[in-house]
């Protein structure tokens, strides 16, 4: 699993889990292209807000329901007789 990095707005970084402190440190989201108090990494050096995460989270699950709602479901070892 690829390692999440942590960037805090005039806080410092956890970066590879070193924790580093530093006043100079901007967070910025690339996916709203805004400055944000904090920001996960979400690729090379991109990072990405909470409610933009939050957001994306939010449309995978509907997509699953939605894609999956109208099939058939059973029990996994088939079909029970009695």
């Amino acid at each position: 699993m690829a390692e999440v990095n942590v960037l805090v707005t005039g806080a410092g970084s956890v970066l590879g889990g070193e924790v580093s402190s530093s006043d100079d440190v901007k967070a910025n989201c690339a996916l709203c292209d805004s400055a944000v108090d904090v920001a996960a990494s979400i690729g090379d050096e991109r990072f990405a807000c909470a409610p933009c995460l939050r957001d994306r989270l939010d449309a995978m699950s509907v997509a699953r329901f939605r894609l999956t709602a109208g099939r058939p479901s059973g029990i996994p070892w088939g079909k029970v007789t009695g």
